[in-house]
């Protein structure tokens, strides 16, 4: 009985009898949608437009159909993934969407929430309305005109009083039960129409991953032409210049002992300007220090040679698996090269936890914040693009918030590997 009375009744009474308005609402927007646009379709496709108006407006009322279940029910019910045929032109588009299944399902629901709504609405109205007037019943029913309960029984007034406060009483027992029912009911609806399908979320998943696969490859090749083209205008340059150094001063160390001097000299500057190039470069491809010493040590050695001060807070029960370190690495990596070349802010601070998530399951979360004046935007080519690959090549979430002034921020969650 407690459970019965709990705010899970109230929400789901709120849900139901607010779907009556809701209806009336959906309903007519959308009938006088279709036939105005159904009816101009023969004046040079002004229909078209008012046929497209409409389905517009049928999604934002989908829309607001799954807040109104999050909010009342505490049900979150995605949005289903829309697909639009590439590089085609505004008629192409028009059609897609007006002919997609996805919206009729929308449209059809906005459609049966008068109706549905009218059932729904009556029934919890009703039996709520039965079971107060019968428990109240004793409190009025001698003041009733004529002093007496009239029904068709024809017992006494107090026979009646005592029927009419039963049966209020199994009213209201049976209330919550169905308003919760005829909340579920609804709820039931709006997912079969307004929320994809297994296939549909199966369907937008294996395209996101198939871009992202793609998208992968490319940046995996231009940063083997970027490791190609270090190599050879770098190291291999110094190593080349080293060479000639050498050699030369081999030719000249007995006939002029100090220009083979000045020339070891110079080779051992090349030497270790490759060394460095050398480093440079692998340091690009992986670095040493995240393999030996760990995720903590890595970005502690990013943040020292980042020319903006940056606060590092790393906490982390255990070391991650090499995939989320090596992700990790590379989205603070970027998003600090980011912050010094293009975010003019004055100070940045790094945020790397460990966490378990609802399953059990550890997830590395990074947060990258900086006091710059934002505004960034990921764009095709861009690194903050090819980050956003990155993470959900492994099933990962990336967040950027940037707004105008204000600073840029970005979240990232990947799993971990046992």
């Amino acid at each position: 009985m407690r459970n019965s009375w709990g705010s899970r009744t109230w929400l789901a009474l709120a849900y139901v009898t607010l779907g009556l308005p809701v209806g009336i609402v959906t309903f007519t927007v959308v009938l006088v949608g279709l036939a105005l646009g159904i009816g101009l379709l023969p004046l040079f496709g002004t229909g078209v437009v008012v046929l497209v108006a409409t389905v517009y407006t049928a999604r934002g009322m989908a829309a607001f159909e799954r807040g109104r279940a999050t909010m009342f029910l505490g049900v979150h019910l995605p949005d289903r993934p829309r697909l639009s045929p590439e590089g085609a032109n505004a008629g192409r588009r028009a059609w897609a969407l007006i002919s997609s299944r996805a919206s009729w399902k929308e449209i059809a629901y906005c459609l049966l929430m008068l109706p549905i709504g009218t059932v729904f609405y009556s029934l919890a109205v009703s039996v709520w309305a039965i079971g107060l007037a019968g428990v109240l019943l004793p409190a009025y029913g001698f003041a009733l005109p004529g002093g007496e309960v009239v029904t068709w029984l024809h017992w006494t007034p107090w026979l009646e009083v005592l029927a009419g406060f039963g049966i209020g009483l199994l009213a209201l027992q049976l209330a919550p039960l169905l308003t919760v029912a005829l909340a579920d009911a609804q709820l039931a609806l709006v997912r079969s129409l307004l929320a994809p399908s297994g296939a549909e979320v199966l369907q937008a998943k294996v395209s996101s991953l198939t871009e992202s696969r793609a998208r992968v490859v490319d940046a995996a090749d231009a940063e083997r032409r970027r490791i190609e083209r270090d190599l050879h205008d770098g190291a291999q340059q110094h190593l080349v210049s080293l060479a000639m150094n050498l050699g030369m001063a081999k030719e000249k160390m007995d006939s002029d002992p100090e220009a083979a001097r000045e020339l070891v000299t110079r080779a051992h500057q090349e030497a270790k300007d490759s060394i460095t190039e050398l480093r440079n470069v692998i340091r690009g491809v992986y670095p040493a220090v995240l393999t030996d010493r760990g995720l903590d040590a890595a970005l502690s050695a990013l943040a020292a040679r980042s020319p903006v001060p940056v606060r590092l807070d790393v906490r982390l029960s255990r070391r991650p698996g090499p995939t989320a370190e090596a992700i990790a690495y590379f989205v603070v990596s970027e998003a600090l090269t980011n912050v010094a070349r293009h975010s003019g802010a004055k100070q940045a601070s790094v945020h790397v936890e460990l966490r378990e998530d609802a399953t059990g399951r550890d997830r590395l979360q990074v947060a990258v914040v900086d006091d710059g004046h934002g505004g960034a935007t990921e764009g095709a080519g861009s690194g903050l693009t090819g980050l956003r690959d990155r993470v959900r090549a492994v099933d990962g979430t990336f967040q950027l918030i940037s707004p105008q002034g204000v600073g840029t921020t970005i979240a990232v969650e990947v799993p971990c590997e046992s």
